[in-house]
């Protein structure tokens, strides 16, 4: 988007500033009047769906036949009433109590079972069902239903079965459908008519019927209620039958089971001779203890004993305590010493042969032989207590491996014998809870005592339940407009015309300059008649004389667009207003060449010189509008076959010359892109006030660009409600990509009668110039030409001389 606005640090161009309105235009968002304007366009149609779904939901809901609901209200609690001091068979429990169990009674009571007894029940007091299996349809079905209710009620059935017929006297009945079809099509009656509604956060359950009967649904209504704790009641008997039943076989096989266990533990007791189980027990498992005790102790003497054996076997005497501790080597020792230190003390004076050192070695040789004899008397005694030591501690080993021995085989004869008697205990046990269930359900069977209570009984309703008139209409009401409205949205968005200015601004970005309502809407028909007789002339879409219509009828509403457009034109540039303006259009047919003749013919009542150019050298029509010949135009003097003064053509009406089409060529483009076209309109706008060039459509031919660039402003012209929007924004596209400078769009052709234009337009273009009187219309040329910067007159072009 930057670079629309400037170029290279340049101002930005008339092209840049087109380009950057048009696409910020894109962006604008929707107002609310534009939602309101779509539904003033249709409007008719809005109104039409409107009127079609209300009044479809009057008479429907004033047609439906009025149904009345009766209700009865039920409490359902999670257990029964606490008569007995054990949980009844069939009781819910505590762990059922949440949703589950509500939503569980409530299909009860919607079940076909129930249904089924409430008919039955219904005939069983005193009143046969006179429902002829013939019809299908649920309105048959319900009428019969009522029918037999009815007669019901007022006794006049009284009869316990349906009649018979004497087949002698009577014709064989046709074949219809069976008893059971019969129930079945009651049944589904039925349903169809009742309503389960939960009460919220409570344990109470509505029943609702609804019947166009009130006796007839207030009588369904307590019956289902009194059915639905009948049938709750059956179902507590049939369970704790079932149960008793279930019971008393399963008593008789636990009955067999225990008897056979309590053989099996006899016979083995007998046969492993079991007195007192834990006294047993009691006496190998403390005699096991014991041995255990004296052969760790035993160990522990092997161990010391085994030390000093071996200690003494290294021969380190001096370390065993038993030799450190006896008196007699200790003495000897003493002995020895005393000796020793004497017998050294006469070796430093006498020699070893002395005889009395000869006496003291042999005292000392015999102490020694004293010692070695009692170290050897330990040593003995040491190894004897080790080897009784050992041979202790293997006779307790065998003693406690022939107690485990036999405390093994006793946990395994108790094993077996726990084994056996907990199966008797066990069937025992099961025994007497089957036993006592057995009781308590032959109790529990003759009680009558129900979980589901009567709240509210059901009375007859005095007012109809359904249809809810206001209620439908309101919905009609509602449905209506949402439908009425979203088809006129839905229509507008199919549409991809414009038919607003303001839409057309927003759709291209520039200004719209003037709408141009059409003929039919913008004049009363007496002054369209009175235009027809006045002019011979008419367009190519059959509107007679409005090429001319700004000259021909001044006072008309048409004329007055044309004088809207052309103040537009006037103040449309800043400083003065263009010269030469090119009036063109997307596709064929929209008007542009009554545009242009129009606003021409509005532009010389100024009073200047004004010059119209036929530019559409392809299909030339404006010669035939203002009643001039087509030779000698526009195609002949570009091609150098006229002059200049030979092509302008005075008009009928003052001030206004037209130069036509001329011949047909063959190259209109090539004519119009010359260089002699640029000069003509530059040497034409000396001379006239205002040059106004009618072009062909832009998606036709390139001729229309071509002009685009060599006038000082276009205008685009739209054909309301015809020309798709793509093809609007293409052609503007087209033009500001050559630069073209577009002063605004024109709205043409649109029927201000309707699509949703405000009332200040219908008024203005329909009803004020009808209440002008001839003499007092004001001169529009006057009040625009005293404010328009209209130059000054062409020279030479006066009323009656052609400017050259």
């Amino acid at each position: 988007m930057d670079a629309l606005v400037k170029s290279e640090g340049k101002p930005p161009t008339p092209r840049e500033l087109l380009l950057q309105r048009y696409y910020l235009q894109q962006d604008e968002e929707t107002h609310l009047r534009d939602y309101w304007r779509i539904i003033l366009k249709h409007r008719w149609m809005v109104l039409t769906f409107f009127a079609i779904i209300v009044t479809t939901a009057t008479i429907y809901t004033f047609s439906l036949t009025p149904t009345y609901r009766a209700t009865a209200t039920l409490k359902i609690d999670y257990e029964r009433p606490q008569i007995l001091s054990f949980q009844e068979i069939g009781s819910p429990g505590h762990q059922n109590y949440g949703p589950e169990f509500m939503g569980t009674q409530q299909k009860l009571l919607q079940s076909r079972s129930l249904a089924k007894r409430v008919i039955e029940t219904l005939t069983a007091n005193g009143h046969s069902i006179a429902l002829d299996p013939g019809p299908t349809d649920s309105g048959e079905l319900a009428g019969v239903w009522l029918a037999w209710i009815t007669d019901m009620l007022s006794g006049s059935r009284t009869s316990k079965s349906l009649p018979t017929a004497d087949p002698v006297s009577q014709p064989e009945p046709p074949v219809g459908p069976t008893e059971e079809q019969v129930m079945v099509r009651k049944i589904d009656v039925l349903l169809r008519m009742l309503t389960i509604e939960p009460v919220r956060t409570t344990n109470l359950v509505k029943i609702s019927f609804t019947t166009p009967s009130p006796a007839l649904s207030s009588l369904l209504a307590n019956a289902w209620a009194k059915g639905f704790i009948d049938h709750s009641l059956d179902l507590k008997y049939n369970a704790t039958a079932q149960a008793g039943e279930w019971l008393s076989k399963q008593l008789q096989d636990v009955q067999d089971k225990l008897e056979q266990s309590e053989a099996a533990l006899h016979e083995f007791v007998k046969q492993k001779q079991i007195l007192t189980v834990g006294e047993k027990k009691d006496i190998v498992t403390t005699k096991l203890a014991d041995l255990s005790e004296a052969l760790t102790k035993a160990q522990g003497e092997r161990i010391a004993k085994e030390a000093l054996y071996r200690q003494s076997q290294k021969l380190r005497f001096d370390s065993i305590p038993a030799v450190l501790e006896n008196s007699m080597i200790s003495n000897l020792k003493t002995e020895y010493y005393k000796l020793d230190s004497e017998y050294r003390r006469l070796g430093e004076t006498y020699k070893p042969g002395y005889p009395k050192m000869v006496r003291l070695r042999e005292s000392m040789d015999q102490i020694k032989r004293q010692i070695e004899v009692e170290i050897a008397r330990i040593v003995d005694a040491i190894k004897q207590e080790y080897e009784a030591a050992v041979k202790k501690e293997q006779l307790l080993q065998a003693a406690v491996n022939e107690q485990k021995h036999l405390a093994i085989g006793l946990n395994q004869e108790l094993i077996r014998y726990d084994i056996l008697k907990r199966d008797v205990d066990t069937n025992r046990q099961i025994y007497s809870g089957i036993l006592e269930r057995q009781k308590q359900a032959g109790v529990s069977q003759g009680l009558a005592a129900s979980n589901v209570q009567i709240v509210d009984t059901a009375e007859a309703p005095t007012t109809p339940f359904s249809p809810n008139k206001t209620r439908n209409i309101v919905l009609g009401i509602v449905l209506g407009l949402t439908v009425a409205v979203g088809m006129a949205f839905f229509f507008d968005y199919l549409d991809n015309t414009v038919k607003q200015p303001d839409a057309l601004e927003r759709t291209l970005g520039i200004p719209s300059l003037a709408l141009i309502p059409s003929l039919a809407s913008a004049l009363p028909k007496q002054r369209r008649g009175r235009l027809s007789r006045n002019g011979n002339n008419g367009n190519h879409n059959g509107a007679p004389a409005f090429a001319t219509v700004a000259h021909s009828d001044l006072r008309s509403a048409l004329a007055e667009a044309f004088r809207t457009l052309r103040t537009s034109l006037l103040f449309s540039s800043p400083g003065s207003p263009p010269k030469s303006i090119l009036f063109t259009s997307a596709q064929p047919s929209e008007g542009k060449t009554g545009l242009s003749i129009n606003t021409a013919i509005t532009l010389a009542q100024l009073g200047g010189g004004v010059l119209l150019i036929d530019g559409d050298m392809r299909r030339p029509s404006c010669h035939s509008h203002l009643e001039i010949p087509l030779k000698a135009g526009l195609s002949d003097y570009l091609t150098g076959n006229a002059d200049l003064v030979s092509v302008i053509k005075r008009t009928t009406v003052s001030n206004l010359y037209c130069i036509p089409a001329g011949t047909i060529p063959v190259n209109p483009a090539e004519l119009l892109a010359s260089p002699r076209m640029r000069e003509t309109i530059d040497l034409l706008s000396q001379r006239f006030d205002y040059i106004v060039v009618d072009s062909p459509p832009i998606f036709s031919v390139a001729d229309a660009l071509i002009l685009s660039t060599v006038v000082k402003g276009v205008i685009l012209v739209v054909h309301g409600g015809r020309t798709p929007r793509d093809m609007i924004q293409r052609s503007f596209k087209n033009l500001i990509e050559l630069n073209a400078p577009v002063l605004g769009a024109v709205l043409n052709n649109i029927d201000i009668r309707g699509n949703g234009y405000p009332y200040y337009y219908r008024y203005h273009y329909s009803h004020y110039y009808q209440y002008a009187a001839p003499d007092t219309v004001p001169d529009p040329a006057s009040t625009v030409q005293a404010h328009a910067p209209v130059e000054s007159q062409p020279t030479n072009a006066g009323n009656g001389d052609r400017p050259v």
